[in-house]
């Protein structure tokens, strides 16, 4: 059989693996930035712990899926790195003061992984977007976070799992 074919019907599909609308509680597997074509990215890969789907909607990710949020940092038009930051500041419940400052992120994108097996509530939910420059209008993934409060036993699982992955502390990490 031809090598290439074989390489494509073997490898996991590509693109984008977003979350379907829904109502979700996630657990953050890894962050990071990618530079690409179009520009920077942040990029956080989350694993669906539990889903719902929306009154009246589509079927939502299945737990034990991994989806990603991405957001372009280049455009600043487009707000994604506060889109971002939001992001963050939900996961470790934190005022938008204490990441004023890219030495304070660095510990999410770096070796200390600082939010990975952290938990979040996620809604994304259909946005409409109207027409523009001559293009029709389309409906886009809107995303409201929640922060979850983590109590003693969900705590030490995140701790566990960071141990198991050879990652510091959550404490350490947070430093």
């Amino acid at each position: 059989m031809n090598n290439a074919l074989t390489k494509i019907a073997t490898d996991q599909a590509a693109g984008g693996r977003y979350p379907r609308f829904g109502r979700y509680l996630l657990e953050v597997e890894v962050i990071r930035t990618k530079e690409g074509f179009k520009g920077d990215s942040a990029i956080a890969e989350l694993k669906v712990r539990e889903s719902a789907p929306l009154t009246g909607g589509e079927a939502a990710s299945r737990p034990g899926e991994t989806v990603d949020y991405v957001e372009n940092l280049t455009d600043q038009k487009k707000g994604g790195g506060g889109r971002f930051k939001s992001f963050l500041m939900t996961l470790v419940g934190a005022d938008e003061f204490e990441f004023a400052n890219p030495a304070v992120l660095k510990k999410f994108f770096d070796e200390r992984q600082a939010g990975t097996h952290l938990l979040i509530g996620c809604e994304v939910y259909p946005k409409q977007l109207p027409a523009k420059d001559g293009q029709p209008g389309k409906v886009i993934s809107g995303y409201r976070w929640t922060h979850v409060e983590l109590n003693d036993e969900q705590l030490a699982q995140v701790e566990q799992s960071r141990k198991a992955s050879k990652l510091p502390t959550l404490a350490d990490a947070l430093k």
